[in-house]
């Protein structure tokens, strides 16, 4: 039997960039040799310390040599790697030229497609990356007990769509309670007790448990999995256009870093922990370790359906669209 696997680390929404970008270009920028450069941006909750590096199954093949065969079989050499606080900021420098390719979540992802934003998903994951609900005070063990309570969100993001959802499941949603939290301000809100809880990513959550007095309200993965966010590999439309092997390219590269991880759980585990400076412990506890044997998985399909009515609702998004061409096509 394989031991499945999920994309490491939260995706978020918001507009400010963290260290690391590198200087503005293009990035279909020739080498010396012929092949085209793949530079990937991905929002990026490292620890303090830590260098942006993808902890998915396409990073940790990299990082073991195996992705420049297969990479420049396809006619394309990997450049570098850039982190970013969120996810909308990865859109902007895909469509400026700054990265090649973008792994980010759901929301973000469609909220720029529906907007206008033309990118291109080459892979779409199951929907497994898990969301806890935090609290400072211990009796609000429970979703339920969170009525009444000022719940922080950061609105338009996977985070904002799981609480809204399992706010009101529970009976526990008021609008006039929730507060628009960006991800950065959400520990110290907790902490200080500006609001009573927290949707964060699963990884986030496990390292803040492991520092401050906390308490699991729910966990998505257990209580309402239906809400799991998941997430997507983008390029340009242009880009992809110009560099169609780029969608081979990347999967084949995905399925020897997934191939790696069923091989040895324990040795991945050790380097996505070191990668983002947190404890093993935290990276296993965090995950539910699933992926898909599809590029673009019908699970993740239907999860990136749902974020649009979602961001419909919202009025964030103002008309739909046709998710199921914009992945196949």
């Amino acid at each position: 039997m394989t031991t499945p696997l999920r994309r490491i680390g939260g995706v978020l929404t918001g507009l400010a960039l963290v260290g690391g970008l590198a200087a503005c270009g293009s990035s279909d920028a020739g080498t010396d040799n012929g092949l085209t450069k793949v530079s990937v941006g991905l929002p990026w909750n490292g620890g303090a310390g830590s260098t942006p590096h993808d902890t998915s199954p396409f990073g940790y093949a990299e990082s073991l040599g195996l992705a420049d065969p297969i990479l420049e079989k396809h006619g394309f050499e990997f450049d570098r790697y850039v982190g970013f606080n969120n996810g909308p900021p990865v859109i902007q420098a895909l469509q400026s030229g700054d990265i090649t390719l973008g792994n980010l979540g759901d929301v973000p992802s469609v909220q720029a497609k529906g907007n206008g934003q033309t990118i291109s998903p080459i892979a779409v994951d199951r929907p497994t990356s898990g969301i806890w609900f935090l609290t400072n005070n211990p009796s609000l063990d429970s979703i339920d007990k969170l009525k009444g309570k000022k719940i922080g969100l950061q609105f338009g993001s996977n985070f904002d769509r799981y609480g809204r959802a399992a706010l009101d499941r529970h009976g526990a949603l008021d609008n006039d309670n929730l507060v628009n939290l960006l991800f950065a301000d959400a520990l110290p809100a907790l902490q200080k007790g500006s609001v009573s809880a927290v949707a964060v990513p699963a990884s986030t959550a496990a390292v803040w448990l492991e520092n401050n007095d906390f308490t699991v309200a729910s966990k998505a993965e257990d209580d309402d999995p239906d809400l799991l966010s998941t997430g997507l590999s983008v390029t340009t439309d242009q880009f992809r256009k110009d560099h169609p092997e780029i969608t081979d390219a990347y999967w084949e590269v995905e399925q020897a870093g997934i191939a790696e991880i069923r091989k040895d759980l324990d040795k991945y585990i050790a380097w996505a922990a070191s990668q983002q400076k947190g404890s093993e412990e935290s990276v296993r506890v965090s995950n539910t370790w699933d992926f898909s044997n599809e590029r673009i998985d019908p699970d993740g399909v239907t999860t990136l359906k749902n974020s649009l009515d979602f961001l419909v609702d919202q009025g964030i998004v103002k008309k739909p669209f046709d998710i199921e061409e914009w992945v196949n096509s």
